[in-house]
């Protein structure tokens, strides 16, 4: 259980035993619930909680900004007053000091043994519990004073057997945002051999507990039937459960707009023929063989392997056996169907159709091909098929 492995770290951590957890999972599911409830239950047991959040600001970002957010948090606290006094390194993050992110290495040692120096100091007060959201938007100094306060920082044990420092940091990212060539890949790579780091992943929920969210989300009892149609779509998913269940008044179905438009972000970064290639794959259903989807891309194999090793790598697609590709989630495959264009819709129905009803194809379903041939608005061949 996740949250027993969490609370299990902050024992250790209360005990002197200083450690990092590394949260991972895709968007919505789950990582900022499950980093609020163990950050209420490490409250209640006399635990200082400071979180600090990444923003997305494309290529500019700003200079440690989650560490700005936390000290800001301390900096408008009494309680922690003396201990600030303590540490000009506070001054200097807040806006007091020179430093940018981009001063010479000597300033930036300095700047991060500061940073090490107050959070330990923070530790001997009180048990501190480090909460970082959305280290995937982290920019390069953020990413550079986190590797230091846990490979030379607040992990270390101090010298001559005295106890250690009552500290956790857990640090949330999302992994299906980690294309390979993400500049926190290399980051956390390192950071997981470190002794006292370990990784966490969030896993989707099983069935049973999306059924009992769905159920919790409305004080009218759901049609068992909708409820299991919202956890089939939901695919362990709670945030997807959440838009799922708000949606649920609404006139028309499909993917509701709100949740359509997270799910198109991704899909909208990807180039034009890797876009061209998945608006394809959607026609065809949720699983496609190689084949097929080139056959009806009508792109050179060339051009075709590389769109799709960048859905691939963006993790809108995985690759299965017998050369088959299919969408990481069924929801996706729906936000990107609905977005096509009527006329676009049919025509690749129509491209599909045709394909499967080819001479070396029609041993293939004869309901896939019905499906498509009406689709396109070709009910006479529908009806044949």
């Amino acid at each position: 259980d996740e949250l027993a492995r969490l609370t299990g770290v902050l024992e250790r951590a209360r005990a002197g035993e200083a450690r990092a957890v590394l949260v991972a999972g895709d968007a919505g599911v789950g990582k900022t619930r499950t980093l609020d409830e163990v950050a209420g239950l490490a409250a209640a047991a006399g635990t200082t909680v400071l979180t600090g959040h990444c923003v997305d600001l494309g290529d500019v970002g700003l200079p440690y900004l989650p560490f700005t957010e936390i000290l800001g948090v301390l900096a408008a606290d009494q309680r922690f007053a003396a201990v600030l006094a303590g540490h000009p390194v506070a001054d200097r993050l807040l806006g007091g000091g020179p430093d940018d992110g981009t001063d010479a290495a000597p300033s930036r040692l300095r700047l991060f043994e500061g940073v090490a120096a107050l959070l330990t100091d923070l530790a001997d007060v009180a048990p501190l519990l480090l909460v970082l959201e959305d280290l995937h938007w982290a920019d390069q100094s953020s990413r550079d004073l986190l590797r230091f306060l846990l490979g030379r920082g607040v992990l270390q044990r101090p010298a001559g057997g005295a106890p250690g420092h009552r500290l956790a940091l857990f640090a949330s990212y999302r992994a299906d945002d980690l294309h390979r060539r993400h500049p926190l890949r290399p980051l956390l790579a390192e950071l997981v051999r470190l002794p006292g780091v370990e990784r966490l992943e969030l896993r989707p929920l099983p069935d049973a507990d999306v059924a009992r969210l769905v159920r919790s989300l409305r004080e009218r009892r759901l049609p068992d039937s909708t409820v299991r149609r919202i956890v089939e779509r939901a695919e362990g998913n709670a945030f997807y459960a959440e838009e799922l269940v708000a949606a649920t008044d609404a006139p028309a179905g499909g993917v509701p707009s709100g949740l359509a438009d997270v799910l198109l972000i991704r899909f909208e970064q990807l180039s034009e023929t890797a876009q061209q290639v998945l608006r394809t794959a959607a026609v065809a259903g949720r699983r496609v063989g190689h084949d097929l989807l080139r056959d009806a891309v009508g792109l050179p194999e060339e051009e075709l392997e590389s769109a799709l090793r960048e859905a691939v790598e963006r993790q809108l697609l995985v690759s299965g056996e017998g050369g088959t590709y299919s969408f990481r989630h069924a929801l996706a495959r729906e936000a990107v169907y609905a977005d096509l264009l009527p006329g676009e819709r049919a025509r690749l129905h129509g491209a599909f159709a045709r394909l499967l009803a080819g001479p070396d194809r029609r041993s293939d379903s004869a309901a896939e091909r019905a499906h498509h041939y009406r689709e396109s608005h070709d009910l006479p061949e529908a009806l044949a098929a």
